[in-house]
């Protein structure tokens, strides 16, 4: 009987969350990660194993779902596919690093890709995500040539069984059969929660099952192909994140409840703790049974029953110290009671009393009053210390109560207009990520909202720490922590130089900024479809609008050609309001490019006059998403020469376009990007403009800061966006800058504005309380 796992090494080198693990080969492993990278990791050194790292893939957002393909004719070591929140997956051949162009880029999903497979033969890639679309791709040709369609929610989990058969897992809590075709065959009915996960099982297994998958309801469940329930593997108290076989026949499953666990023969025989909250990915090597986890602690883990694999001793003590200095958090540990201390037994208990099973949990009340909690490990007959219980506490506010459990935050968010607000709990031990996804999925919302509701957790909780009735001191290490993005926007877009904390001034800004977000890829692969249907696009149209989605991949400068602009500008002209939203959000992405204003405003007019002309910035049109667009289309122009004069030659007429939506924003976006354009024009005005006259600079800045008034005294909601709030204040603050007797003719208003300005929710947070408080000693 083969050993207990032990740990082998330890692999560092991610900046976040290592959300995926694949272990092809005793010699290689594949990591990726919420730091939008995928990494390859090489054996150096076999006994103990030393792993050296180079980036295959460096995207532009996080990533979390990875596949590698069998070796092939074609391909002796196969492929790397890995895809996230761009939408977009990326196919790499092994060995190339990431400056090196990928061997395939599919852009199909309108969300963030969630999870991929390929089929046994590498021919073919299947792919889910939160858009609730499952593409079968034939790698090669780069192309889809089926859709197992049906989901009404996100797709987490794929399992390719063979040439025929696939599986889905999706939110619905339904598992689905398909044939690689496309044509659906079965839903299995069984989990209670979402499953999220599968791993295969192979003939004359003693299971006697054909799968297995798991996920929310915290259970391995254990099915025949027909989709017959074969059996439950209970042991996880959380979510569990991913399952996998080892070659004996074992099948190791991780999760939320910081564990590893193995199973034989309908039990759990090991339970391996890690110092982290979420246990996110575990894989197993084909050739030596060896396990690998990826956690939230940015770490890999590898664990192994030979001998000769053992970490050194320091690196062991390293992880089992990890362990017992963990703080859990006592709320997590009350279920649907109160967690009373007072019945605790001593640490005597560890000495008389055994485990009924592998995992089993015991709380000891230690002879100095505090609480450990301690795991019983079957195969050596003993307790394993894996954590003291603390109380956690938010900043400077009494612990809450929802449901009958005690939190350090009860969040109200306001999801919909006229309903009342959803309430999410939440503890400073966990991840504000998966806070996040547990929110909405308990409420059935969708994932787009995903990042925003785990930034605002993280903003509404920065500096609170466990244990602490007020935020964090800062840190006397002498190491800095890093610096937060002032523009609201984490991992996306960072303008110039602008400060990012305290002690370094916020205004005036002097650097432009842009908006490039979605995905204009899959906009012109929507554009492409529509137009097929429908006629409404030359041959020559469609070819031009292909080459350009190649381009787009260059977001800092596509450089589209004249015959580019023209089709996108023949499709916002003439077709109808709610058909233009894609060319137009191509259009504003193509914007920060010098050959987009030589197509656009070389003549008698200007982009601004084509958009104003074909009614895209006109209020109360079917959808707001036009005037989103059109506006970051101004917005971008300012990245070159040549679109700060154009924006420049229409000052006037911009402003008066989008002054409507300065009192009325019809939506969080578009509040975001007006914001967005007033400062750039706030830096135009105090910087580098092209206008000389001092007396048209004053004027021109006493309109722009009426305008900006207007926004910030607005009564809308969707004004009072945290990171519109953010910039139409920083607009005004670097406006303030132009000069003394400017800035003392508008003392007087500016401060009622900073006033109501300091109403509003968003304006609580930290950094927009600092940037307030700058532009209040302006005045002074």
């Amino acid at each position: 009987m083969a050993g207990e796992f032990k740990l082998s090494a330890i692999l560092r080198g991610h900046e976040e969350d290592v959300r995926a693990v694949a272990f092809p080969s005793r010699a290689r492993l594949i990591s990726a990660s919420r730091d939008s990278t995928v990494r390859e990791w090489t054996l150096k050194s076999p006994s103990p194993p030393v792993y050296d790292d180079t980036i295959a893939l460096q995207a532009s957002d996080w990533i979390n779902a990875l596949a590698v393909s069998p070796p092939s004719k074609q391909h002796a070591e196969g492929l790397i596919a890995a895809g996230g929140k761009e939408t977009i997956i990326y196919v790499k051949q092994h060995g190339t690093l990431s400056d090196q162009d990928p061997y395939r880029i599919l852009p199909r999903h309108a969300h963030n890709v969630s999870c991929l497979a390929f089929s046994p033969d590498g021919t073919k890639l299947i792919s889910g995500g939160w858009d609730s679309q499952v593409f079968v791709w034939d790698v090669e040709a780069g192309e889809v040539i089926a859709e197992l369609e049906g989901h009404t929610m996100t797709v987490w989990g794929i399992l390719i069984y063979d040439d025929k058969f696939v599986f889905t897992a999706c939110a619905d809590k339904m598992i689905r059969m398909f044939d690689i075709n496309g044509k659906a065959l079965r839903t299995i009915k069984g989990h209670t929660d979402v499953p999220r996960c599968f791993c295969k099982i192979p003939a004359g297994h003693w299971s006697g099952a054909a799968f297995a998958s798991a996920g929310n309801d915290e259970v391995v469940r254990l099915w025949s192909l027909d989709g017959a329930a074969m059996g439950e593997l209970h042991g996880h108290e959380a979510y569990i994140y991913s399952i996998a076989i080892l070659p004996n026949g074992d099948i190791v499953s991780s999760g939320e409840d910081r564990t590893v666990r193995v199973f034989r023969d309908m039990a759990c025989i090991q339970t391996i703790t890690h110092p982290a909250i979420s246990i996110w990915t575990v894989a197993a090597c084909p050739e030596t049974g060896d396990i690998v986890s990826g956690a939230s602690d940015k770490t890999i883990r590898m664990f192994t029953r030979d001998p000769e694999r053992f970490a050194d001793a320091e690196t062991a003590e390293e992880f089992e110290e990890g362990n017992k200095m963990y703080a859990i958090p006592a709320e997590s540990l009350s279920q649907d009671a109160p967690f009373a201390e007072k019945d605790l037994p001593g640490p005597e208990a560890l000495q008389t009393q055994f485990g009924e099973r592998d995992g089993q949990q015991l709380f000891v009340r230690e002879l100095d009053g505090s609480v450990t909690a301690h795991l019983w490990a079957s195969a050596r007959g003993q307790w394993e210390l894996i954590g003291t219980v603390v109380q956690g506490e938010g900043s400077g506010s009494a612990k809450k109560e929802y449901n009958g459990k005690q939190y350090d935050y009860v969040f109200d968010i306001d999801i919909e207009e006229g309903k009342p607000p959803l309430k999410l709990p939440y503890n400073l031990t966990e991840s504000s990520w998966e806070a996040a996804r547990k929110f909405l999925e308990s409420n059935e919302l969708p994932m787009t909202y995903y990042e925003q509701v785990a930034n605002w957790i993280a903003d509404n909780t920065r500096g609170a720490r466990i244990g602490q009735g007020a935020p964090a001191a800062p840190a006397s290490s002498g190491t800095a922590a890093p610096a937060r993005d002032p523009w609201g926007s984490e991992n996306r877009y960072r303008p110039g130089d602008a400060a990012s904390g305290s002690g370094n001034r916020k205004v005036p800004q002097r650097s432009f900024i842009t908006i490039v977000e979605g995905n204009p890829a899959n906009a012109i692969n929507l554009i492409i479809e529509k137009a097929k249907a429908t006629n409404d696009l030359s041959d020559e149209d469609v070819k031009s609008l292909q080459g350009l989605s190649a381009q787009l991949q260059n977001k800092d400068d596509p450089q589209p050609t004249t015959a580019q602009i023209a089709s996108l500008l023949k499709i916002v002209t003439t077709w109808p309001p709610k058909g233009r939203v894609p060319a137009v959000g191509v259009l504003a992405v193509c914007a920060v490019s010098q050959s987009f204003l030589t197509a656009t405003s070389s003549g008698d007019g200007t982009i601004l006059d084509t958009l104003a002309s074909a009614g895209i910035l006109q209020p109360k049109q079917e959808t707001p998403n036009n005037v989103v667009h059109g506006l970051r289309t101004l917005v971008n122009i300012f990245k070159t020469d040549a679109g700060r004069l154009v924006a420049d030659g229409t000052f006037d007429t911009a402003l008066q376009a989008a002054r409507p939506f300065a009192s009325e924003p019809e939506s969080p976006a578009q509040a975001k990007a007006l914001a967005s354009l007033y400062l750039n024009y706030a830096v135009l005005l105090t910087s580098s403009a092209p206008t000389d006259g001092s007396s048209t600079r004053g004027a021109r800045a006493e309109v722009l800061m009426r305008d900006i008034a207007f926004m910030l005294e607005s009564d809308s909601p969707h004004a009072a966006e945290a990171d519109a709030l953010y910039r139409a204040l920083a607009a005004l603050g670097t406006l303030i800058t132009l000069g003394g007797n400017f800035r003392q003719q508008m003392k007087m208003g500016i401060s009622g504005t900073l006033h109501v300005a300091g109403t509003k929710a968003g304006a609580q947070r930290q950094d927009t309380r600092e940037l307030m408080a700058e532009i209040r000693d302006e005045l002074r």
